[in-house]
């Protein structure tokens, strides 16, 4: 039998702001693979998001990636997040992502539901900011 996997889409143009050499965290002019994860990040999330309650919110907490082609400035690109499981508040995800010439990395991703007033509080709490 086959199963339908959910999938969601988000896309984003390379900007300057996106490259490695404006982020500081390499010196080339290519997409960096930390903006990579945040719209690998974003496909997941949106996908979550149809299936918690109101008053929770989910948080990324394990992504193994791979980067495996260059993109340059002002180039589409398209994370897809497909939802392989989710039960007790997690969320298994593989995901890729892709630019006019192809695949350019993937990976495997997990993201736990949290209560999002309780846990913006705690992050609060943490980082020494009284309410």
């Amino acid at each position: 039998m086959e199963i339908d996997l959910e999938t969601n889409t988000a896309s984003c143009v390379v900007t300057e702001e996106m490259l490695e050499s404006s982020m500081g965290c390499g010196d080339t002019e290519t997409y960096a693979i930390g903006m990579m994860v945040a719209l690998m990040e974003r496909a997941a999330k949106r996908l979550c998001d149809r299936h918690i309650p109101e008053g929770f919110t989910t948080v990324g907490v394990l992504l193994n990636t791979t980067h495996v082609a260059p993109t340059v400035r002002g180039k589409e690109v398209t994370a897809t997040a497909t939802l392989l499981e989710h039960s007790e508040g997690q969320f298994y995800f593989e995901i890729t992502a892709s630019d006019d010439r192809g695949m350019i990395g993937e990976a495997t991703h997990q993201r736990i539901t949290v209560p999002l007033e309780k846990f913006n509080q705690k992050a609060k709490k943490r980082g020494g900011i009284r309410q």
